[in-house]
């Protein structure tokens, strides 16, 4: 390229990328007295940051105190009260848990605050809530205009951003040091490629909410068999099962919350509290052999199946139930437990305790090698899997089975109605489908079935 200059000629040697896809190279006028255009060079994509939509959410925070201020008001609430307004000529009805489970989502209410905040689609791996809370200070002494503030604000976020890079680090390293342990080394090789299945559900659709619900309702059989009738659960020689503090503390507070809206950190928190109570509505469901209709409700939040859905059958359907019905579940499970015969089929590995599909696939493969070692030999390996098999079940003779089994009859009739008139809906983002009762099937994650 020659660009004159008054007086003189000098020569400029100009190096141009050769143009490629993943550049664009729009024409620009050409600079000063030059003979020629010039081309800018941007990039054709855009970037993640850019490329994914930043969304508002909500979410529920526990200022400081609101903890303390709960098990206070727990603590000093007369449950007499409710129970009082249930019993009439000596008998109690139990659908009373719904009158104490909307009091106790009340004052978790009162106690919380809701927060708005931005959702990035993408963040660093090694974020921290340290972090933050380092850039928040940096922020705001940047806008207040204090220079040693500031200078003190970025030194501590840079050597917050080295601690949090040297943990995440480490434990990536953690997750290959034992090479025995197939499931360690696959999570740390996914975390290293960002392989994460980022899968949305469209919510704009109103009545996708209504489809979904009589499209997962379509798979199970209508059950018109009539219930049995009940018989007290305890002999009178029976102590009555207790809830105790520690039962409601195992609750990961993690865990969503069902549709009660009652999340798993109140009853963490307020165990001792909430013990009594819950110890004696539990009691009451036992000696009637019924379950209250609030403990029974599951909200299905459909989970795409494939990252492209073409059709209803691409959903995937997760029930989220109450977590108080979580903690009765895993206290009566021991019961029956005990109740079941040790002539089980020693090679079912599944709904069992200490075994897995690991082994299920060792004891496969040790019998068919040794059966190979043979001179002549062959073998031959059928697979079979029930469709929707959780779906179709039928309470009814589900408990046949149990109560041939040796299980309790007045327990048999304890699980045949948590499993018959649950109401169950499908949400979809903020939109909801009504309601359905089923008498066939098990919801997801029942510690039961």
């Amino acid at each position: 390229m020659w660009i004159s200059k008054p007086g003189e000629t000098t020569h400029w040697t100009l190096f141009i990328p050769t143009p490629h896809r993943h550049t664009k190279q729009p024409p620009r006028p050409h600079p000063g007295h030059s003979d020629h255009t010039s081309l800018m060079l941007t990039s054709a994509y855009k970037p993640l940051l850019n490329r994914v939509r930043a969304e508002k959410r909500q979410v529920r925070v526990w200022p400081n105190g609101a903890a303390s201020a709960l098990q206070d008001c727990f603590l000093h609430t007369d449950w007499d009260i409710f129970k009082t307004a249930a019993s009439y000529d000596d008998h109690t009805d139990i659908e009373y848990a719904e009158t104490v489970i909307s009091y106790i989502a009340k004052c978790m209410e009162d106690v919380t605050v809701i927060k708005t905040f931005t959702a990035r689609g993408y963040k660093k791996p090694w974020m921290t809530t340290e972090v933050r809370s380092l850039l928040k200070a940096r922020d705001t002494a940047h806008r207040s205009g204090d220079r040693c503030a500031l200078h003190s604000a970025r030194t501590a976020l840079s050597l917050g951003i080295r601690k949090a890079k040297r943990a995440y680090a480490g434990k990536i390293h953690g997750h290959f040091c034992d090479t025995g342990d197939t499931r360690r080394m696959w999570q740390g090789i996914k975390a290293l490629a960002d392989y994460k299945i980022r899968q949305k559900t469209d919510d704009s659709d109103a009545s996708l909410p209504s489809r979904l619900n009589k499209f997962f309702v379509c798979f199970r059989a209508p059950n018109t068999t009539a219930r049995g009738r009940a018989s007290p659960f305890l002999p009178s020689n029976q102590p009555a099962p207790i809830i105790d503090s520690e039962q409601t503390r195992r609750v990961n507070p993690g865990k969503a919350g069902g549709p009660d809206n009652i999340p798993g950190r109140v009853l963490k928190e307020c165990a001792d509290a909430l013990a009594d109570v819950l110890t004696d509505i539990f009691n009451i469901s036992l000696s009637q052999a019924t379950v209250p209709r609030c403990f029974k409700t599951s909200t299905i939040i459909p989970v795409a199946k494939k990252s492209a859905v073409a059709c209803l059958n691409d959903y995937r359907p997760v029930a989220l139930t109450p977590v108080v019905m979580k903690c009765f579940e895993r206290l009566v499970k021991p019961h029956i437990t005990a109740s079941l015969p040790s002539s089980l089929d020693p090679l079912q590995f599944a709904y069992r305790p200490n075994r897995s599909t690991e082994d299920a696939i060792s004891t496969t493969l040790r019998t068919v090698l040794s059966h190979l070692d043979n001179k002549g030999t062959c073998a031959r390996i059928l697979y079979l899997d029930f469709s929707s098999a959780f779906n179709t079940i039928i309470p009814q003779r589900l408990v046949g089975k149990l109560s041939l089994l040796g299980l309790n009859a007045a327990m048999c009739h304890w699980i045949l109605g948590c499993l018959t008139e649950r109401p169950q809906s499908v949400r979809v983002g903020r939109n909801i489908s009504d309601s359905i009762t089923l008498s066939t099937g098990s919801p997801q994650g029942c510690l039961h079935c």
